[in-house]
């Protein structure tokens, strides 16, 4: 079956040259997860030159984010080999067989970087019992066995340690009552994005501050209105580029490329028509930027005094993790990146910056067997009042329109398709002789902060006006079959998946999946409460207001289409109950309905057996709802 197969592809991430330029050092990680023990992944190191690429770690479990001393003899990861679920560090020095841990942390590590003369690791580690980002399964890292466990607000924290390599002498270091999110760090003072909150909601009103580890200190640069991320500090150390936009989820945002002195000044924005998800210093004057444009990603420099050059945009997808990434050589003479397309998948593949006609060169065969597409994809353009909105089309391959259609709205809702290699759920549908309609409706990334905020305080409203002139837009062409349309979709698509339903006959079949159905009950339930206050813009506990009116709960006596419902169980950001809900008001209306949950599982599945069943179960759903009317 070809969506087995391409559950087998493995999948590059995090690249990172080492200093001379000649090798870079990648992870590795496989697309599915094993029960109990979350996703394998390993480090790689491949040549610049593209002669070659080697495993150079052997886990067990999940080996992460390397990172190069500044002579480039040692190489540091996270790896949670030894304690699943929590990560340390670890140290490969050239020549060596195996890695070796170094120091001793309170928590799970989540960062690593060596000082300018590697004398010293500053570590980010997350304490036990913190959550992971929703883009990360919304699980939490295990802080053991508790009976009874008792929660408190304010309990666990993202801090930071000092580490000598050579000793593993750890010290913890920066001022109690400061949750660290993200940083970056020259020897001198660190750059880091910061909240007094230290929940998953805090992120949501994080500020970029300067922490002085010697004297405890803390001097906040920037207080942004919306979210940020990705701070990287100028080589001098005197100015920190970072990402601000409005964003539905740790770990995800794409956004306009900021820039503010560490002595203290005001934050200048630079193209602000560039939506970046990564940034790196070429020079004192000069950064580069991976984006998304629309369905298309695109790398390029941006210059303090604002001129950006995009250097390279096509159809291929650099997603790292969520979003674009590149690792610029530090001769700056090419980029790496986790670099796929429709027709290509997932390698480490490289960018000669004085030629990029030539297209992105592999320096991995992590998959010289993976199956061909099986289908064709096309871009999309529609109008939804007086907005063109964008998508893409996939149709099975020999099959004759018009088609059942399967229209699979994307998470976030600050996220957005773009034209990677199929995975192995949309190749399920396309095997079943389905098309598929993504949509990136008002709302999604990649098209400026205006767009991305369209849907804000309307959830639900032009996102899903959007999404149905889509349907008319393919049905027109002949393509679809409008009287056999299906929604799906997970987190923000599974809300809409279920919010649709109630709204529109327009569709035979609804496939939620970790779906928030009311908002309420959700506030008060998830781990990210912030983020329904910012996206509705409403009061909670107005009775007449949008927590209410937008909760397809609440609608659950419109609905007749028949909804298979599937959830993690153990989803902090959208928990089990939402599904519960939403099963429950629509088995008392007398629709067809299921509820399907998947053991171990967070926002989203990833255990092999899981994903493929969750295939499968959606596939018979369709073909049963779907399928041709009598004549």
């Amino acid at each position: 079956m070809n969506c087995e197969r391409l559950l087998d592809l493995l999948h590059p991430s995090q690249p990172a040259f080492s200093p001379d330029g000649a090798r870079v050092a990648f992870t590795v990680h496989e697309a599915f997860s094993r029960p109990d023990e979350g996703v394998s992944s390993r480090i790689w190191i491949a040549r610049a030159d593209g002669s070659g690429a080697r495993q150079a770690t052997r886990g067990p479990r999940a080996d992460t984010a390397p990172r190069w001393s500044p002579d480039g003899r040692t190489l540091a990861f996270l790896s949670d080999r030894d304690h699943g679920g929590r990560a340390g560090v670890y140290l490969l020095d050239d020549g060596a067989g195996e890695a070796r841990p170094v120091g001793d942390l309170a928590g799970s590590a989540e960062d690593v970087r060596f000082s300018p003369d590697g004398s010293r690791l500053l570590v980010l580690a997350a304490d036990p019992g913190s959550d992971r980002a929703g883009a990360d399964s919304a699980t939490r890292i295990d802080a053991g066995a508790g009976d009874p466990r008792v929660t408190r607000p304010a309990e666990h924290w993202r801090r930071l340690y000092t580490v000598d390599p050579a000793t593993g002498d750890t010290a913890r270091v920066g001022p109690d009552g400061l949750n660290v999110w993200e940083l970056d760090w020259r020897g001198g003072e660190v750059a880091a994005i910061v909240s007094d909150d230290p929940s998953e909601s805090g992120w949501y009103r994080a500020r970029l501050v300067a922490v002085d580890l010697e004297r405890g200190s803390v001097r906040t640069l920037h207080d942004p209105a919306m979210q940020i991320a990705y701070p990287a500090l100028s080589p001098d150390g005197s100015t920190v580029a970072f990402v601000e936009g409005f964003c539905s989820d740790r770990g995800i945002l794409l956004g306009e490329t900021t820039v503010v002195p560490v002595a203290g000044g005001e934050a200048r924005v630079l193209a602000p028509e560039i939506d970046a998800g990564c940034l790196a210093w070429r020079d004192e004057r000069t950064l580069w930027f991976a984006a998304a444009r629309g369905l298309a990603h695109a790398v390029g420099t941006i210059g303090v005094d604002g001129g950006a050059e995009v250097i390279w945009s096509g159809d291929g997808s650099l997603v790292s993790g969520w979003v674009p990434a590149v690792a610029p050589s530090p001769d700056g003479s090419r980029l790496a990146a986790a670099h796929s397309s429709w027709d290509s998948p997932p390698e480490l593949r490289a960018l000669e910056v004085a030629d990029p006609a030539t297209g992105w060169r592999a320096l991995s065969r992590l998959n010289p067997d993976a199956p061909p597409a099986a289908g064709a994809r096309g871009r999309r353009t529609w109008t939804s009042d007086g907005l063109e909105i964008e998508g893409l089309l996939l149709t099975p391959a020999e099959a004759a329109p018009p088609l059942p259609l399967v229209v699979w709205v994307h998470g976030g809702p600050t996220d957005s398709y773009d034209c990677s290699h199929p995975g192995a759920r949309v190749a399920g549908m396309l095997a079943a002789g389905y098309a598929i309609l993504l949509p990136n409706p008002r709302g999604s990334s990649g098209r400026g902060q205006a767009f991305a905020r369209a849907n804000l305080g309307d959830m639900g409203g032009g996102d899903l006006r959007d999404i149905l002139a889509g349907v008319d837009a393919v049905v027109a062409e002949g393509i679809a079959d409008g009287d056999r349309a299906a929604i799906v979709g997970t987190s923000y698509g599974g809300f809409m998946s279920a919010w649709a339903i109630g709204q529109t006959d327009r569709f035979r079949a609804s496939v939620p999946m970790a779906a928030v159905t009311n908002w309420l009950s959700f506030h008060n339930t998830t781990n990210i409460g912030r983020f329904d206050e910012l996206f509705l813009d409403a009061d909670p506990y107005d009775p007449d207001g949008d927590y209410f009116a937008r909760s397809p709960v609440a609608h659950a006596r419109r609905v007749r289409t028949p909804t298979l419902v599937m959830h993690g169980e153990v989803d902090l950001c959208v928990p089990l109950s939402q599904s519960q809900e939403l099963y429950q008001a629509l088995a008392a209306e007398g629709v067809e309905t299921e509820l399907v949950v998947y053991p171990r599982e967070g926002h989203g599945w990833r255990e092999r057996a899981h994903v493929l069943d969750g295939i499968e179960r959606m596939r018979a759903w369709l073909d049963r709802h779907l399928a041709a009317r009598d004549a």
